[in-house]
C-alpha cells in the first residue's frame, strides 16, 4: 500500500502504540537513557521502533513486530486495525496525537502515553487546566461544589478536566459545559479508560456529545477497548498529567481519587482538598489528603490562589495582579472575590464575614469605580 511521507509516519505511529505486550514507560525511558540530545518534542516513531527491536529488554515476538513495523506495517498481524484507525482519523474533530505533539505538561510525566485519540478541540490539551475528581457517590454538598466551583473556574479561563466517570467526574463535567454556553472562555475535557468509538458510562452519551463539541473526549486506548476496571486506575495519571493541580472534592478512604491525587503528588502537580463533616465518609479521604498536605480549598477564589505559580506560565499577567492597581485598598479584599460569573450578595458576603449594610456599600463604591456590574443572579467584574 504506497504512502505518501505524512502518512507513513501516522502508519508507523499507530503501528508502534498498537504493538501488544510492550513496557512504554521502559520504552520511553530507555529513549531519554540512550538518546543523544533526548527531547520528547522531537522523538520520531522510527527512533523508538529501532530501540524495541534491537533492545534485549524487550521480548523476541515484539522485537520481530518491530522490525516489521519498521520495514512492513502492512504485514503486521493487526494492519487491519491501523487502517480503522487511520479510517477513523480522516472524520471531522478526529485526532490521532502522538508523543511528540502532546503538551510538555504531559510529556514530563513518568509515563506518558505514546499516542492519544482525541475526538473534539486538539488545543484544549495545551490550555491551563484544572482536574476535578472525587467518589461516584456524593453529598448534596458535594454536588453543589462540583457543579457551581467547576462553573466559576471555567468562567475564569480553566479546562476542567475529568473521567467522565458517575458522580464528581459528571457533576464537574456539567458545570463546565454550562459556563461555556454562557459564554466563558474555559471548557471542558474527558479522559476515558476505553476506545472513544464507545461511551461508558451509556447513560452519559449526551455529556460527551456536548463535551466533545466544546472542549475533547481523550483515551490512550484504541479503539474497541472495552471499559475493563484495570485501565480506570491508570488513565488518572493522564487526567492529572494535563493539569495544573487537582481539586478532590469528595473521597471514601477507598476511593480512586486518592490514586489521582498520588499520581498528582508524584506530577509535582498542586493537590487541593474540600474539607466536610467529620461525620461523613465521603470527607476522609479529602481530610486523609489534607493530613498529608494538600491545600485546605473552601472556595473557587482560593483554588486560583493556590494555583498563581503555574497559571503564570500560561498568564504572564494574572487579572488579579493587572486590575489591582486601579482598586482602591480598603475596596480590594471584595474585589479579589469578583470574576466573570455573577454572584450573589450573600455568597460574597459571606466570604469576607461582612454585614448586609457594610457589604452594599462597598459594592456601590465598586460599582461608582466601574469596575464590577450587577447582572441576573448577581455582582461581577465589569468587562
Amino acid at each position: 500500500m504506497p504512502l505518501h511521507k505524512e502518512s507513513e509516519q501516522l502508519t508507523q505511529e499507530l503501528a508502534l502504540w498498537l504493538i501488544p505486550g510492550h513496557n512504554q514507560r521502559r520504552l520511553v525511558k530507555h529513549y531519554l537513557a540512550t538518546a543523544t540530545s533526548p527531547d520528547l518534542c522531537k522523538v520520531t516513531a522510527v527512533e523508538l521502533l529501532e530501540i524495541m527491536a534491537s533492545s534485549p529488554a524487550f521480548k523476541d515476538k515484539t522485537r520481530q513486530l518491530a522490525r516489521l513495523a519498521l520495514h512492513n506495517p502492512w504485514q503486521l498481524p493487526f494492519a487491519d486495525l491501523i487502517k480503522s484507525h487511520l479510517v477513523w482519523a480522516e472524520q471531522d474533530n478526529h485526532w490521532l496525537i502522538f508523543l511528540a505533539a502532546l503538551p510538555n505538561l504531559l510529556q514530563e510525566i513518568a509515563d506518558p502515553p505514546l499516542l492519544l485519540t482525541l475526538l473534539g478541540q486538539p488545543e484544549q490539551l495545551a490550555a491551563p487546566s484544572l482536574a476535578v475528581v472525587g467518589s461516584r457517590k456524593l453529598s448534596p454538598e458535594g454536588e453543589h461544589h462540583a457543579v457551581n466551583w467547576s462553573y466559576q473556574l471555567t468562567w475564569q479561563g480553566l479546562n476542567i478536566v475529568s473521567g467522565l466517570a458517575r458522580g464528581v467526574d459528571s457533576f464537574a463535567h456539567q458545570g463546565a459545559l454550562r459556563a461555556v454556553t454562557e459564554g466563558a472562555s474555559g471548557s471542558t475535557c474527558a479522559v476515558l479508560a476505553h476506545g472513544l468509538d464507545t461511551i461508558y458510562p451509556p447513560e452519559h452519551q449526551r455529556m460527551a456529545a456536548n463535551i466533545s463539541e466544546a472542549g475533547a473526549l481523550i483515551s490512550e486506548y484504541p479503539l474497541g477497548t472495552p471499559p475493563l476496571p484495570r485501565y480506570f486506575p491508570a488513565r488518572n495519571r493522564i487526567v492529572t498529567g494535563l493539569s495544573l493541580g487537582v481539586l478532590v472534592v469528595e473521597a471514601t478512604l477507598r476511593s480512586g481519587s486518592l490514586v489521582s491525587a498520588r499520581h498528582a503528588m508524584e506530577q509535582g502537580r498542586e493537590v487541593m482538598a474540600i474539607p466536610g463533616s467529620v461525620r461523613r465518609r465521603q470527607s476522609e479521604g479529602c481530610h486523609q489528603l489534607i493530613r498529608q498536605g494538600a491545600a485546605l480549598v473552601t472556595c473557587p477564589e482560593e483554588v486560583l490562589s493556590e494555583l498563581s505559580t503555574p497559571l503564570k506560565t500560561f498568564l504572564p499577567i494574572s487579572t488579579a495582579e493587572e486590575a489591582s492597581p486601579q482598586v482602591p485598598e480598603h475596596l480590594q479584599p471584595l474585589y479579589c472575590l469578583m470574576h466573570d460569573a455573577p454572584q450573589s450578595v450573600d455568597e460574597l458576603l459571606g466570604k469576607l464575614g461582612l454585614n448586609a449594610e457594610e457589604g452594599l456599600v462597598l459594592l456601590q463604591e465598586l460599582e461608582l469605580e466601574g469596575l464590577i456590574v450587577q447582572q441576573p443572579g448577581g455582582w461581577c467584574r465589569s468587562a
